[in-house]
């Protein structure tokens, strides 16, 4: 599903320049989930821009879903972030003056897919249903960040990338949030790469990573004998 190889990114720090992300290799499996932690500044933001075709490395080749993201021009790339991709934000990201409903399938909308019964289970699951009609600003953050998880999944995505998801919730919610989010995507046989500093959200990862000095290793924590690349 994901095959990075060689990948260079270069910052600029003060009159040189820096890899922040060094000759990385990484490879994920479709329906498989990992979750990245890193100091920061380790370039764990940078490497989820780049899988979001966000951003360009300078060096390397980047594979999603059999497309090669680094020789995209603009307008395929908007299509590939379009078609195959759901983000969660740590800052929700709701259009306002839209309601829950409108938010979740917004994304389904947006590809010409119909709107029915998937998106009212994902609803349900998500324990939305009361809320359909609501706007954003009436939801608490762990009721907005469950709404940016649907809209994520609305268009069922062949990946979802999620930056710091948990980042701006107290325990419980991170709790439930957490176990919604690799849950559904392991139900829909969606590929998930979470970044996170929580020990607890990155537990229900399969995989737990590590960047550091611009590369991927197998976290201290990790149970499995899982291989970067």
């Amino acid at each position: 599903m994901i095959k990075i190889s060689g990948l260079v990114k270069q910052i600029t720090d003060g009159h040189s320049n820096k890899n922040i992300l060094d000759e990385l290799d990484f490879q994920l499996g479709a329906n498989q989930s990992v979750a990245i932690s890193g100091d920061s500044g380790s370039g764990k933001s940078t490497l989820l821009n780049i899988l979001a075709a966000l951003d360009n490395a300078d060096k390397g080749v980047i594979e999603v879903a059999g497309l090669t993201l680094n020789s995209m021009n603009e307008a395929q790339a908007d299509q590939y972030r379009k078609k195959h991709l759901g983000i969660v934000f740590q800052q929700f990201n709701l259009i306002d003056c839209l309601s829950v409903w409108d938010n979740i399938t917004f994304p389904a909308r947006l590809n010409g897919l119909p709107i029915g019964k998937y998106h009212t289970e994902l609803l349900e699951q998500l324990g939305l249903g009361s809320h359909k009609n609501k706007l954003p600003v009436n939801l608490s953050g762990g009721e907005q960040q469950r709404v940016a998880i649907a809209r994520a999944l609305s268009h069922k995505p062949k990946l979802v990338l999620a930056d710091e998801p948990t980042g701006n919730l107290d325990d419980n919610n991170s709790q439930l949030v957490s176990e919604l989010l690799f849950g559904l995507c392991k139900q829909l046989g969606l590929t998930l790469v979470v970044v996170t500093h929580s020990p607890k959200v990155a537990a229900f990862a399969d995989k737990r990573l590590l960047l550091q000095q611009g590369r991927l290793h197998n976290h201290p924590n990790q149970i499995s004998n899982f291989v970067p690349a």
